[in-house]
């Protein structure tokens, strides 16, 4: 896999994946938690924010395999499960699932350490 693209409004995200941490936003106005990192909040159009560190647990809110490249995952990656999680704190995120999926299935982050970036990805609660 390649290192995604971090401009300044990711940076903080990557950084703390590094350290095996999730970290969001927390609107300062409406106190809404976001994702992904961005300048503004969409609930409220507010500019003022503060980081927050996710638990890391959440449930399966969708999925797809993935059979051909895509993206930063490579013909030696595949076949592979991307799924979109509902956080515990309310929003959700998109990573790689290793195991069988299923709708409101519990699971639990893991990182995988590359070279250059480490990756959001989750496995199922009970295998955590």
């Amino acid at each position: 896999m390649s290192a995604p693209v971090v401009d300044e409004d990711s940076a903080p995200f990557w950084e703390a994946l590094r350290g095996h941490r999730v970290l969001l936003q927390k609107c300062a106005n409406c106190q809404e938690i976001r994702f992904p990192p961005m300048p503004g909040c969409p609930n409220c159009g507010s500019g003022e924010w503060e980081h927050v560190t996710a638990g890391g647990r959440g449930r399966i809110y969708s999925w797809i395999v993935v059979h051909r490249p895509l993206g930063t995952i490579t013909e030696a990656d595949l076949p592979c499960t991307l799924a979109t999680v509902e956080l515990d704190e309310g929003c959700r995120v998109l990573g790689r699932l290793t195991g069988d999926a299923s709708v409101d299935l519990p699971v639990s982050a893991r990182y995988v350490d590359h070279d250059e970036w480490t990756e959001l990805a989750f496995v199922a609660a009970e295998q955590a």
